[in-house]
C-alpha cells in the first residue's frame, strides 16, 4: 500500500470539505433544497451540504489511520484496494452530489 493511494483519499475529503464551504458562502438561503429522484428534502445549508461530508469524514479517517498504520504488513492486496476504490467512489459521489445540490438551488438545473 502506497502513500500516494492514501493521500488521493485525503485530498477528495479535502476537496468536498472546501467545495461545502465555499458553497455555503455563496449561497444565500434560509433553507436549502435537496432534489431526489421523487421529492424535495429541505434542510438548512450546513447540514444539506456538509452533512454527508462531516458523516463520512468520521467515518474515513480511522479507515485511513488503519490503512497507513498497516501499509507495510499488506497481505491481500486485493482487498485494499477495493477498501479504497470504494471510499474514492463514496468520496466522488459526495462531492457530485454538492455540486448538484448547489447548481439545483442556483436555478442551474431546472
Amino acid at each position: 500500500m502506497k502513500i500516494p493511494f492514501l493521500v488521493l483519499s485525503l485530498g477528495l475529503m479535502l476537496t468536498s470539505w472546501g467545495l461545502g464551504i465555499y458553497f455555503i458562502s455563496i449561497l444565500y438561503t434560509p433553507a436549502l433544497i435537496i432534489p431526489l429522484f421523487d421529492q424535495f428534502l429541505w434542510m438548512s445549508e450546513a447540514k444539506g451540504l456538509l452533512g454527508l461530508t462531516m458523516l463520512f469524514t468520521v467515518i474515513t479517517l480511522p479507515f485511513l489511520g488503519f490503512l497507513f498504520k498497516t501499509r507495510t504488513h499488506v497481505s491481500n492486496k486485493k482487498s485494499r484496494y477495493i477498501l479504497l476504490i470504494s471510499n474514492y467512489a463514496i468520496w466522488l459521489t459526495i462531492v457530485a452530489s454538492q455540486l448538484k445540490i448547489t447548481a439545483y438551488n442556483l436555478g442551474i438545473c431546472h
